[in-house]
């Protein structure tokens, strides 16, 4: 009977301290080693729809082609003067103040193919994005409030959202190995994409699967008091002579070594809008490849967003490198070390450039 009452009031044997932290030691190793694999399967799957957001561009593209037997422009100039009212003015000459930068993107005229047509049918393609122009119907949206809507095809889900501003772009269109917005010489326009000038499928002699078509950047994160590199373009940078099209390496290194004295002047509003039809909100160049270590620069020195002429690379946070829409509706994933001259040939449209594999 004694040694039961014993048996029976000994207590079961705990974990001493020196155990927990052994067992604890053991869980923090465990989380650590599956933390990355986590976080690479997380991005992995963002890449992928980052990756279908461009198919869904290069769908609507061609779906486009179909209806117009053309692709749309870079630009569409809403055209007034500047001493009209932007609101109503309609029918300027090309090239008027307003006519282009204020006018509407690539991605404007594709929403009726991406399933947007309602909030297109509330745009009114003679005014400006930029304009608060209530001149849509009393059952209609603002015109500025409805191109400022969030479409998340046009966001990559890698990127950092942008403070305060909804209608954000991460995928840009391209002016090929084309300095870009300031210079419309017809015989430098061999992008996809230019100011004035439409492209059918039928002038991209070099193959629509030799052909990029679109790709991507990053969103600035809309503080001008501070630089940050890859998200923010520098102004007021005179362009060396030979930039125009198809620069040299050299040259490009010397022009980003120019533009890192003067990042003072400096605006970080890439990606800002959709609607808008300028360098860095929706189109972009292939003078260097993606995530080049080269600052993201351009000449005008008044300008406050990028309707001017300069290096206007694409940029991504894939590691690696960026996706591209290629004309024919295919997405790559290009390196960011790609040889430069190769990949100013996958830019160029109808230059007769010889690429092989890439």
């Amino acid at each position: 009977m004694l040694h039961r009452l014993r048996s029976a009031t000994v207590r079961q044997r705990g974990f001493t301290l020196i155990e927990l932290l052994v067992v604890i030691a053991i869980i923090a190793i465990l989380i650590a080693l599956l933390l990355p694999a986590v976080q690479q399967a997380r991005e992995a799957a963002r890449r992928t729809q980052c990756r279908n957001h461009l198919k869904q561009l290069g769908l609507a593209l061609h779906n486009y082609h179909d209806v117009f037997n053309q692709f749309p422009r870079g630009a569409y100039g809403v055209g007034w003067s500047q001493t009209s009212n932007p609101c109503t003015a309609v029918n300027a000459a090309p090239g008027a103040w307003g006519s282009e930068w204020e006018g509407h993107s690539v991605h404007w005229m594709l929403l009726p193919y991406m399933d947007q047509a309602p909030l297109y049918n509330q745009l009114d393609q003679n005014a400006s994005w930029t304009r608060d122009c209530n001149n849509l119907g009393p059952n209609s949206l603002n015109l500025q409030r409805a191109a400022r809507t969030k479409i998340p095809a046009f966001n990559c889900p890698s990127d950092l959202a942008m403070p305060v501003i909804d209608g954000t772009n991460n995928y840009c269109f391209s002016v090929g190995p084309h300095i870009g917005w300031g210079d419309v010489t017809p015989s430098n326009q061999i992008g996809m994409f230019s100011r004035r000038f439409s492209k059918a499928v039928r002038d991209v002699t070099d193959g629509l699967s030799n052909t990029i078509c679109g790709s991507e950047i990053i969103k600035g994160d809309v503080n001008d008091g501070q630089y940050t590199f890859g998200t923010d373009y520098i102004r007021n940078q005179p362009l060396p002579t030979g930039m125009n099209v198809k620069p040299t390496v050299a040259l490009m290194e010397a022009y980003s070594a120019q533009c890192a004295a003067g990042t003072a002047d400096h605006r970080s509003s890439a990606g800002r809008n959709w609607a808008s039809p300028m360098m860095y909100d929706t189109l972009f160049n292939t003078l260097a490849p993606p995530n080049t270590p080269f600052h993201t620069c351009h000449v005008c020195t008044g300008c406050g967003r990028g309707d001017a002429s300069g290096q206007w690379p694409a940029r991504s946070r894939h590691v690696g490198g960026a996706h591209a829409l290629m004309g024919d509706g295919a997405v790559k994933f290009i390196s960011e070390n790609m040889d430069t001259p190769l990949y100013q040939n996958l830019g160029s449209a109808n230059g007769n450039d010889q690429v092989g594999e890439f």
